[in-house]
């Protein structure tokens, strides 16, 4: 034995001790390999249910944020906790550039429609499914997506054809969307309101017809000291729509449009704000709300800040659009028809020049073919020479007898009855307020038939109804006449302090001429300007004298009776709107009337329809549309006046005047009251808040607005018709999976805020 051992040999005892010590080893080792590989492999399946939830999430998030909520479904339509299980959206494929398509209406061409719903197999394994419809129909409406919706979650599948089902997401314990509300801080540093761009408020689905929309307060920030709150206008997309809240709190909003819970509403005037506008309601308490009653859907322009106004202009605190009465316009900006050295070819300024006698009266031909406008009512600007002041004694403006050579004859007025004014008005004297008190009786407003002008000036006569046209109604061409009587100017007593009157130095201004273009009567005076025929007197001592000048009649200005407003041009957002009624506030004093025309198009640009002169308008308010269904709607308001004639104490109708003028009064005197001659009068128009509607589709609609800010604003929420909008998607998934040490879990939720208008 001790050789053996000696050798290098193992004893049996050994051998056996080693193999048990070895199989302890191996087996400890083996057991803790076994712990580690299943430890590794739960965790690696761990790792793969979260690498398929974080992409399932990723895909959705993504799906979701570029959708439009206004196309968006949901499934069941009325789940009883809140939260849905299915959902359809639109989605638009990009370009190569990365940018999305637009159709022909500047719209997103949505390609696709993706459904996300749970699909359970016949075992009780659930996924999360996608199911795209390619292409997407989108002639679809609301009811017809939710029933392709619905039909897609109780089969399972699209169907085929041209849809695709793909199990998204396997191993779901759990698929939820849960809208959420918003609340809007009104609370800023500011001490006065201030404006804050676009605010989202939320999503709500909304159908046609009359709806309760609530601002309500929920408290405030911790710096506010109060709970006030500041709205300038809502906006509902599509249609785009907006509502200038202020609005509501007018004498010319529906009775009961707008209640409150008790605290004051005012309208806060700012030139910062839509409409120079926005309503503060005065809240005190969380709980306190306005809420207004409105329509859905409608379009109503209350500011008309993108329209084309022709002779009318936004006026007041409440930027009513008025029609533009002479004395709004603005130094600058006459209409000027005709000038003097246009006529005459001559230089702007003219000449200082002699008249050729006086006593003179001077008749100026004004030429059809200078005259760049028509007007309802003119006025005729005077010139003094540079050197010496000048008195007229009085002025006329009369049409010419078109059936004559314009070398003499002018018109007297018709018989009013069953003619227009056009027809019948053709011989006006012109008045002039007395700026210098030259009749001495301590007022400068009284209005005189003659005036004063100093030495290198100008004045204009007072505005007088004169309809001065372009075309009879023969469609001949129509020439006028300027007439003005100027007295013996050495014995003229003019003004104190004005410089006295020079006979060496030239007295008048004129423009020169080749041609003919005055006519005037050495020695004649007032009474010797028109008879009762129209003819001049060019007979006895009187001598007719042809001149190439102008005499002294620089300009004349034009106003007419009427002007519009024309829109720009809205997209309902719908295929083909059933346009019902047209209506608007407006102050329509005698004589005044608002016409509201409208017409409609399938083209933004409003290709194809017809001329505003084509079509028929309304005066009746509310009024009857009949516009077709086109998409894109734009409404035209014609605005005019009557005007009439006002003396002391009375005021006649412009036929009135006439019959009195040409029945009565020898042709060249006219009505007076008192001894004041009676003056042309206007009475303005105004028109705001024009309405449209149609029966909007039930459909997902953005609501924004605009807000002011201030220290002591609070957090408001806005309901409809006592629905909470909604701001953002809460989605929550779950998944799980059996493993040999237990079920591995993992969830996820996150909030999406859907951010394609569709525009």
């Amino acid at each position: 034995m001790n050789k053996l051992r000696d050798s290098g040999g193992f004893t049996l005892t050994e051998v056996l001790f080693f193999a048990v010590i070895s199989v302890m080893v191996i087996g400890t080792i083996l057991s803790a390999w076994l712990y580690a590989y299943e430890v590794w492999s739960e965790e690696g399946r761990r790792n793969r249910l979260r690498v398929d939830l974080l992409k399932a999430v990723e895909q959705l998030q993504s799906d979701l944020r570029l959708s439009s909520a206004t196309y968006i479904s949901f499934y069941p339509a009325s789940p009883v906790s809140g939260s849905y299980s299915a959902v359809s959206m639109p989605v638009a494929d990009t370009d190569a550039n990365g940018f999305l398509s637009l159709n022909a209406n500047g719209s997103v061409d949505w390609d696709r429609t993706v459904i996300y719903h749970v699909y359970e197999d016949g075992s009780g394994n659930k996924t999360l499914r996608r199911t795209v419809f390619d292409p997407r129909d989108n002639t679809l409406d609301h009811d017809q997506r939710y029933a392709q919706l619905q039909s897609t979650v109780t089969s399972g599948t699209g169907g085929g054809g041209s849809s695709t089902d793909t199990d998204f997401l396997e191993n779901l314990d759990d698929f939820s969307i849960i809208p959420r509300p918003a609340t809007v801080d009104f609370y800023g540093d500011s001490a006065i309101p201030v404006k804050v761009g676009k605010t989202i408020f939320g999503w709500a689905r909304i159908g046609p017809g009359d709806h309760a929309i609530r601002l309500e307060v929920t408290g405030k920030y911790t710096s506010s000291s109060g709970y006030a709150f500041g709205i300038d206008y809502l906006r509902f997309e599509p249609c785009g729509s907006y509502r200038d809240i202020e609005y509501f709190s007018s004498s010319f909003a529906p009775v009961g449009s707008l209640s409150t819970s008790g605290d004051t509403v005012s309208r806060v005037f700012s030139p910062d704000w839509r409409n120079d506008n926005f309503l503060q309601y005065e809240a005190d308490q969380t709980g306190d709300y306005i809420e207004i009653q409105d329509y859905y859907d409608l379009w109503r322009d209350s500011s008309v800040s993108d329209a084309s106004l022709d002779n009318t202009m936004r006026h007041g605190e409440r930027m009513r659009v008025k029609l533009e009465l002479p004395e709004d316009r603005e130094t600058g900006k006459e209409q000027i028809t005709w000038f003097g050295y246009t006529q005459a070819g001559d230089v702007q300024e003219g000449h200082d020049d002699d008249l050729p006698a006086y006593p003179l009266s001077v008749r100026t031909l004004i030429s059809n073919t200078n005259l760049d406008m028509e007007g309802d009512l003119v006025r005729v600007k005077f010139r003094s020479s540079s050197e010496n002041p000048l008195r007229i004694e009085a002025a006329y403006i009369t049409r010419g007898d078109k059936d004559a050579s314009y070398d003499y004859d002018a018109l007297g007025n018709l018989d009013p009855s069953g003619l227009d004014a056009d027809e019948y008005h053709l011989h006006q004297q012109l008045f002039f307020r007395d700026e210098y008190d030259l009749d001495s009786d301590s007022s400068t407003d009284d209005v005189l038939s003659y005036v004063c002008i100093p030495a290198d000036s100008e004045v204009w006569s007072e505005w007088t109804a004169f309809p001065l046209k372009l075309k009879d109604s023969n469609d001949d061409d129509v020439d006028y006449f300027i007439t003005f009587c100027v007295p013996d100017l050495e014995s003229v007593s003019f003004p104190s302090g004005w410089s006295a009157f020079d006979p060496a130095a030239a007295d008048c201004r004129d423009w020169q001429s080749s041609s003919d273009q005055a006519y005037y009567i050495t020695d004649g005076t007032q009474t010797e300007l028109i008879q009762a025929s129209g003819t001049p007197v060019w007979s006895g001592s009187y001598t007719v004298n042809i001149s190439s000048n102008i005499f002294v009649t620089a300009e004349i200005d034009t106003w007419s009776r009427s002007g519009t407003v024309e829109s720009s041009i809205l997209d309902t957002g719908l295929d083909d709107p059933l346009y019902n009624e047209v209506k608007w506030s407006a102050d329509t004093p005698s004589g005044t009337q608002v016409v509201m025309k409208a017409r409609s198009s399938d083209s933004q640009f409003m290709d194809g329809v017809s001329d505003w002169d084509a079509v028929s308008g309304t005066s009746a308010n509310p009024g009857t549309l009949n516009i077709g269904s086109g998409r894109y709607v734009q409404y035209l308001a014609e605005m005019s006046t009557d005007p009439f004639w006002a003396g002391p104490g009375s005021i006649e109708t412009y036929a009135d005047y006439i019959d009195e003028q040409q029945g009565t009064l020898p042709v060249y005197q006219f009505p007076s009251r008192s001894g004041e001659y009676m003056i042309t009068g206007l009475y303005s128009t105004w028109i705001d808040d024009v309405e449209i509607d149609w029966p909007g589709d039930d459909r997902v609609v953005l609501v924004s607005g605009y807000i002011a800010r201030k220290n002591d604003y609070g957090q408001v929420k806005m309901t409809i018709d006592g629905r909470d909008i909604i701001k953002t998607l809460d989605v929550s998934l779950g998944v799980s999976i059996e493993s040999p040490s237990g079920v591995v879990t993992e969830d996820n939720t996150f909030g999406v805020e859907p951010r394609n208008t569709g525009k």
